[in-house]
């Protein structure tokens, strides 16, 4: 998630929560029931974490043993914060990848969710040299889709560029990891994306000052909802549909 949720965590009971970002927990959600991931597993550590949003999802379904939230903004203040909006979950929160391999040296089966992180990165190695060690661990790396539709929403945003699918995969590739599973989701916002291109209408909108009434934001999030669903039935049947976002889960 973006750093520009952090303006909105003392006001936790005041804000509605953007539809891409439930949606893209459910996505999440499905792709890792669909998985063949052991759960409980022993760990999972959410890299660019945001507002913790995602990960307290997962410790509510039980997913693991261990949750480390991993975000670059993590200040004492917000990691205060965070706990005191989460109930003092058993999270734990580290500003860096770095800080989290030094203090946590035990190795066991880790999830390492790694979600529209990576085209913040100027480099990507950044994150994926730290992701070396071969401990039986699995990663699901998701990434915002097609360089044609980057627009000033991805300036706003602090992204570098967005990927193609196979793009995606060749870094995951040179970094020796092991694909899994692999596809596109949220085919409509692609093209509703498409649209505002040709439109030239760009978006000055961040997921954290989403205005919307509730009947707006429910009407995208069944929309959203339909297209995941659509796209799942296409991809059983061998057909990969284009869509805002790739994704990949690996094993290493």
């Amino acid at each position: 998630m973006d750093i520009s949720e952090f303006s909105r965590l003392n006001d936790k009971s005041n804000y509605n929560r953007h539809p891409w970002e439930t949606s893209r927990k459910n996505v999440l959600h499905t792709f890792l029931k669909q998985s063949k991931i052991k759960f409980p597993i022993d760990r999972i550590v959410d890299i660019g974490s945001g507002d913790a949003y995602v990960i307290h999802t997962l410790v509510e379904k039980n997913l693991a043993k261990e949750y480390y939230a991993i975000d670059t903004a993590y200040t004492a203040e917000v990691i205060a914060q965070l706990k005191t909006n989460n109930n003092n979950s058993k999270v734990v929160y580290f500003q860096n990848l770095e800080e989290y391999l030094v203090t946590v040296k035990e190795k066991v089966p880790t999830l390492y969710l790694c979600m529209d992180v990576l085209e913040h990165l100027e480099d990507e190695k950044i994150i994926l040299n730290d992701l070396q060690s071969k401990e039986n661990n699995y990663f699901f790396f998701a990434v915002p889709a097609f360089q044609s539709v980057f627009s000033s929403h991805d300036v706003l945003l602090g992204h570098y560029r967005r990927y193609t699918l196979n793009q995606l995969e060749n870094v995951l590739d040179k970094n020796e990891f092991t694909i899994i599973e692999k596809g596109y989701y949220f085919t409509s916002l692609l093209l509703f994306r498409k649209l505002d291109k040709f439109l030239k209408k760009d978006k000055d909108e961040s997921i954290d000052n989403w205005e919307a009434g509730k009947v707006k934001t429910v009407a995208i999030n069944t929309m959203l909802t339909i297209d995941f669903k659509i796209s799942l039935l296409f991809k059983k049947l061998g057909i990969t549909i284009p869509g805002l976002s790739c994704y990949c889960l690996c094993k290493k």
